[in-house]
């Protein structure tokens, strides 16, 4: 009789246990605030979806930052179709520009002419490279004169000097021309110099007779002339 008491005793202990632990669960669930199952599954898919938006925002984000760049066009801006831009011709030059224009061409074929000239030669100058030089310098609109002929001067060495001949013996040019070669050629060699002073000593009507006889007498170049 003990041992069947003590059997009932220990079941009805275990069957309160139980019963206990069925209501504590039963009581956590139905707590205020408690997640249920299903909710917690409906909030991991509403931070799923929240995830997702964000990486497509992210997304959108950097491809309008790259569409804007220098090197794409936007997107709002048109893609085809060719660009009006090129296809549109360039406006008719004015009267003045495309006499700018040739003036300036004449100034680069004097220029290229001295190029020709800018490294000595053992030879003498032909006279009629002499005579082409002094035409072309004649071209050169009056404006562009002066810098065109003080480059020649810088240019030119005194081998090839007599290239300026031509200008310094064509009395008329403009006396600011005549003395701009004249002066250079007192500072060259003897050689070239002393020719072109008795060139011009025989002509008294030069407007550097005056100077180049002078220089001719005081080095006694014309003694017996």
């Amino acid at each position: 009789m003990t041992m069947r008491a003590n059997g009932k005793t220990v079941l009805i202990a275990s069957a309160a246990a139980l019963l206990a632990a069925l209501l504590a669960v039963v009581l956590w669930l139905v707590r205020p605030g408690a997640a249920k199952p299903a909710d917690k599954s409906a909030a991991r898919t509403e931070r799923r979806i929240a995830k997702a938006r964000g990486e497509r925002a992210a997304r959108r984000q950097a491809d309008r930052s790259e569409a804007a760049s220098p090197d794409k066009p936007a997107d709002d801006e048109e893609m085809d179709g060719p660009d009006e831009s090129e296809n549109t011709p360039e406006p008719e030059k004015t009267e003045e520009e495309m006499q700018a224009d040739r003036e300036e061409a004449l100034v680069d074929a004097f220029d290229e002419m001295t190029d020709k000239w800018r490294d000595p030669v053992e030879s003498d100058v032909p006279m009629a490279e002499v005579e082409k030089f002094r035409q072309q310098f004649n071209k050169i609109p009056q404006a562009r004169k002066e810098e065109c002929l003080q480059r020649a001067l810088n240019l030119l060495p005194d081998e090839n000097v007599m290239l300026l001949a031509g200008i310094l013996l064509d009395k008329e040019q403009p006396r600011e021309f005549l003395e701009l070669v004249f002066n250079d050629v007192l500072n060259r060699d003897e050689g070239v110099k002393k020719p072109l002073l008795l060139e011009i000593y025989k002509d008294k009507e030069h407007p550097c007779w005056a100077d180049t006889a002078w220089i001719l007498d005081a080095t006694g170049a014309t003694d017996g002339k």
